[in-house]
């Protein structure tokens, strides 16, 4: 039996006993057993939910997964080597971070990172005319090191988010938080 039908076994079993309903023959358990009790009961219903809570989980984590053999993480030995740069784009710091990964685990991605620094209070979401909306640093983000400039590129203007040494260091030092968020 895998552990998903393990889960749903379980599951069926703890609803059954809340009931009042022997899961082994389906007969109604006696009146004065321990499991009629409402506090045991209302605990076993919990328990059935955190099963579901489990299983949306873990079937979102599968989903996100999508071909690779597993999700992605990195030691803090790794994490130590990746290279540090005078200023770079988040998704150049990306890149450095996922050189250090195996083959078939699932790469970190920007947007990982972005999400995390917004909802942190470091970025936030601008309407800039001329440009749209764009992630600019509030002064949280600022204070630890993040920049951002309208530049003038071969395709026409643009809007540069910077991470300075300081930046790149703090969103190293949090990136068990980010990757776990």
């Amino acid at each position: 039996m895998n552990d998903n039908n393990k889960a749903i076994t379980a599951k069926d079993w703890i609803l059954k006993l809340a009931n009042g309903i022997n899961p082994l023959d389906g007969s109604a358990i006696k009146e004065d057993d321990i499991v009629n009790n409402v506090h045991i009961s209302r605990c076993l219903f919990y328990v059935a939910e955190l099963i579901d809570t489990i299983d949306a989980a873990e079937q979102k984590k599968s989903r996100r997964l999508r071909g690779y053999d597993q999700a992605f993480n990195i030691s803090a030995e790794d994490l130590a080597r990746v290279a540090i740069y005078e200023k770079t784009s988040i998704s150049n710091l990306t890149k450095e971070i996922n050189k250090f990964i195996p083959q078939g685990m699932k790469p970190l991605s920007f947007a990982t990172i972005l999400s995390w620094l917004v909802n942190n209070g470091y970025l936030e979401t601008v309407e800039i005319e001329n440009f749209g909306n764009k992630k600019r640093p509030t002064p949280q983000g600022i204070a630890v090191g993040i920049s951002a400039e309208a530049r003038e590129g071969t395709n026409g203007p643009y809007w540069a988010v910077e991470y300075n040494a300081n930046a790149q260091r703090f969103i190293l030092n949090n990136l068990y938080a980010i990757i776990e968020s």
